[in-house]
C-alpha cells in the first residue's frame, strides 16, 4: 500500500514516513524540493500547477494531507495555504479514478478551548480562537463539502517529541531552572508524541470502513503544566523554581512581541493569538470516539517520551 505524504520533510511528516516505512508500507514525499530518506519514494510538485499534483497522486491509495502553516503574521498568507492548499489537494483527489483515501491533519485549535468541567467532543460546534484554528476550520468545511473521495479529518493536540521547536522554549527554562506560568490557575492539556500520532494514523489506515469521520488525536491522558514541567525537569536533572506571571504583563510582553515580530515581518512563537491560547480555560479533548472507533489506547509513557525529547535535543546540541 502507498501512503503519500505532503509536508514530509517536516517534524510530524517526517516521523510518519519513517513509522509507516517501520511497519511495511510504502512512503511516499510528496515536497516541494527534493530531500534524502532511505526508503521512501520522493516527489516533487509543484502546487501551483494541478497537473504535478494529480499525477504525482496516481498510484497512492491514501493521502495524508499534513503540509500546513502554523505561523504567519498575515491571515491572508495561513489562508492561501491551510485553505488554498487543501482546496487544490482536494481537486486532484477528485480528478484520481481510483480509489483514493484522504486523510487531513487539522488540529486541536479547530475545536477550540475545553472548559474546566468538560472535555471537547468532536461532534460540537468548532470555536476556534486564532487565525490558525480558523483556517483549520475553514479547511475541514471543504473538505466535507467538496472531496468525493472517502475522508477522515484527525485532529492533533499538542505534539511533542524530537526534532519539535514549539516545546524547545519549555525545556530551555526547566533547563534553567524556571517555570513561567500566567495566573495561578492549573490548565488542563492533552499531548501526544509524535511516533504516538503517527501509530495513531496506523490505526486509522487500518480500519478502512472509518468513512468522513472527523476524530481527535491524544495520548488519552490529561495533564497540567506542572506535570509535564516536572517530567522536563526530571530529565534534565533539575530543581525547577515556578514563577507566577501576572495575566495583565504577561498579555503585554505577549503584545510588545507581537508588534516586534510585525515590525520585522517575522512571526514569532509570542503573539496575542497565542496568549489568548495558553490563557485559554483547558485543552482538552474526549478520547472516547477514538477508544471506540479504532481501538486507540496507547500507553501512558509521557515520563520517558519527554526523557527521549529531551536526550535529543542535547544530543542535536538544541539545548
Amino acid at each position: 500500500m502507498k501512503i503519500a505524504i505532503t509536508g514530509a520533510n517536516g517534524f510530524v511528516g517526517s516521523s510518519m514516513l519513517t513509522r509507516f516505512h517501520q511497519k511495511g508500507f510504502k512512503p511516499v514525499a510528496i515536497v516541494r524540493k527534493a530531500f534524502h530518506a532511505n526508503g521512501v519514494i520522493t516527489r516533487v510538485v509543484d502546487y501551483s500547477d494541478p497537473a504535478s499534483l494529480t499525477a504525482a497522486l496516481s498510484d497512492v491509495d491514501i493521502l495524508v494531507h499534513n503540509a500546513g502553516k502554523t505561523k504567519s503574521i498575515k491571515p491572508e498568507e495561513m489562508l492561501a495555504v491551510n485553505l488554498g492548499l487543501t482546496h487544490k489537494i482536494v481537486q486532484a483527489i477528485n480528478a484520481q479514478k481510483h480509489p483514493i483515501r484522504l486523510i487531513y491533519i487539522s488540529s486541536q485549535s479547530a475545536s477550540g478551548p475545553s472548559s474546566k468541567a468538560h472535555a471537547k467532543r468532536e461532534a460540537e460546534p468548532p470555536a476556534p480562537i486564532s487565525v490558525y484554528g480558523k483556517s483549520k476550520v475553514m479547511a475541514e468545511s471543504l473538505i466535507q463539502k467538496q472531496c468525493k473521495k472517502t475522508w477522515n479529518i484527525v485532529r492533533p493536540c499538542s505534539v511533542y517529541g524530537p526534532g519539535d521547536r514549539d516545546f524547545l522554549s519549555l525545556f530551555k527554562l526547566c533547563q534553567l531552572g524556571f517555570q513561567l506560568q500566567i495566573g495561578r490557575q492549573e490548565r488542563h492539556l492533552n499531548m501526544i508524541h509524535v511516533r504516538q500520532l503517527a501509530d495513531f494514523l496506523l490505526h486509522l489506515i487500518g480500519n478502512p470502513k472509518l468513512k468522513n469521520e472527523i476524530i481527535f488525536a491524544t495520548d488519552n491522558q490529561v495533564y497540567t503544566q506542572s506535570e509535564i514541567v516536572s517530567c522536563i525537569a526530571a530529565s534534565a536533572g533539575k530543581s525547577v523554581r515556578k514563577i507566577v506571571v501576572a495575566p495583565f504583563m504577561a498579555k503585554t510582553a505577549f503584545g510588545m512581541m507581537d508588534l516586534l515580530g510585525r515590525l520585522r515581518s517575522e512571526a514569532g512563537a509570542m503573539n496575542l493569538e497565542k496568549y489568548r491560547e495558553i490563557t485559554a480555560e483547558g485543552w482538552v479533548a474526549d478520547p472516547e470516539k477514538a477508544m471506540r472507533l479504532l481501538g486507540w489506547n496507547p500507553p501512558a509513557e509521557l515520563p520517558g517520551l519527554i526523557e527521549e525529547t529531551y536526550l535529543w535535543y542535547r544530543e542535536n546540541s538544541w539545548l
